[in-house]
């Protein structure tokens, strides 16, 4: 396996998501590392982003929780994150992101 460097920014980013997804599922470190066989210790620290590079082992929990890497998905992800940021601001951010769909969809 090739393994992919990480900016600090990326993997502070899928550490997130991958404590979230945890929570989300309500399963316990204890249980995932159970289940994937990655130490506890190191399940943690992939939560709390400090990794540098994409191991085995981040593979294997990223595949158990059921989260993809793939480059365009992560942008995808990004981006609808920022636009769900400023959909909430205030109606007029609203109004605003409504008339950008809006005149997205005219292009089809």
């Amino acid at each position: 396996m090739q393994k992919t460097r990480k900016s600090n920014l990326e993997a502070a980013e899928l550490g997130g998501a991958i404590r979230q997804r945890r929570k989300f599922l309500g399963l316990t470190l204890e249980k995932i590392a159970k289940e994937v066989q990655v130490d506890v210790g190191q399940l943690s620290r992939f939560e709390r982003g400090e990794f540098k590079y994409s191991s085995k082992n981040l593979q294997k929990t990223l595949s158990y929780l059921q989260i993809s890497t793939d480059e365009k998905s992560e942008v995808a992800d990004r981006l609808i994150r920022k636009f769900a940021e400023l959909l909430v601001r205030s109606e007029r951010h609203k109004a605003a992101a409504t008339a950008l769909v809006e005149a997205l969809q005219e292009l089809r």
